[in-house]
């Protein structure tokens, strides 16, 4: 590389950092991400990012719409979460939803890293082997595989449960190099301290 050239940060979001700058429940989060897109660095995640996404929106729309609604208590809607009675036009409200968010925040670009049994191995792997939940290891095997072919540096989660395990697989696995975990505020510290 030419001296004088920086190299150009690559970050993968975690569902949480998505929701954040979507709801706007996290300002530091909106003011953070918008200035990754300001300086032009990319923003990727697994389209497992979509769905995960889309269930919030389904579950909002359930409990807010619909349970509060009807004046359900509190135990009743938490029960009845998992038998929801949504139908078309609140799917496309969720759709609909979800492209508001990739028309406002451009700058992520969303891929199916998990392509191949392998992958998918990996993914197994993480889950039969720490304590993160079935969508936080294909979060990190994605984050993983995707710091292996160069489309991302930094995982950004607000997770604790997620950096502390992806710190050490990413350390077993020899990734200590190519791959971090970092929270917003450690993100806004290294890079946009002023």
């Amino acid at each position: 590389m030419p001296k004088g050239t920086r190299k150009s940060k690559s970050f993968y979001i975690d569902t949480n950092i998505a929701l954040d700058y979507l709801t706007g429940r996290n300002r530091q989060t909106v003011l953070v991400l918008g200035k990754l897109k300001d300086k032009g660095w990319k923003c990727v995640s697994s389209s497992f990012l979509a769905m995960e996404m889309a269930d919030y929106k389904k579950d909002s729309l359930f409990v807010i719409d619909k349970a509060i609604e009807k004046k359900w208590e509190m135990r009743k809607i938490i029960r009845a979460t998992d038998k929801k009675d949504l139908r078309r036009g609140d799917f496309e409200k969720v759709y609909e939803w979800f492209n508001e968010f990739k028309q406002d925040y451009k700058n992520i670009d969303l891929y199916d890293f998990l392509k191949n049994s392998d992958d998918w191995q990996l993914a197994q792997a993480i889950s039969f082997n720490s304590n993160l939940s079935a969508p936080d290891a294909i979060h990190l095997a994605s984050a993983m595989l995707g710091s292996r072919a160069s489309y991302c540096q930094v995982l950004i989660t607000h997770d604790e449960l997620l950096s502390k395990e992806g710190k050490r697989i990413i350390q077993d696995n020899k990734l200590s190099g190519k791959l971090k975990i970092m929270s917003v505020a450690e993100v806004k510290e290294k890079f946009f301290k002023k």
